[in-house]
């Protein structure tokens, strides 16, 4: 395996636990490893704002195709995009 097979990158943000599972579920099925990092600060279960973000990682080498995916699930109304954004249409 190469670095970029082990480089894990965000590519979606989300406020909802089961899209973020479902997103998870997607990549998985199709070959795409995933980690989700959840920003809430234990042992407090604190889901308002920010400490409610799931953020969803995948291999650098795998970013474009994940993309594809989860866009490709919104189309087709297996998901519904609500407060889930792609990281690069986040404007600092």
């Amino acid at each position: 395996m190469s670095g970029t097979e082990n480089n894990y990158v965000e590519i979606y943000l989300s406020y909802n636990e089961i899209e973020a599972e479902l997103i998870k579920g997607l990549l998985e099925e199709k070959g795409i490893s995933v980690m989700i990092r959840a920003m809430h600060i234990s042992p407090y279960p604190i889901n308002i704002g920010r400490f409610a973000e799931k953020r969803i990682a995948v291999p650098e080498h795998k970013i474009e195709e994940a993309k594809e995916l989860i866009n490709q699930a919104i189309t087709d109304g297996f998901l519904i995009r609500e407060e889930g954004k792609f990281k690069d249409e986040i404007h600092s």
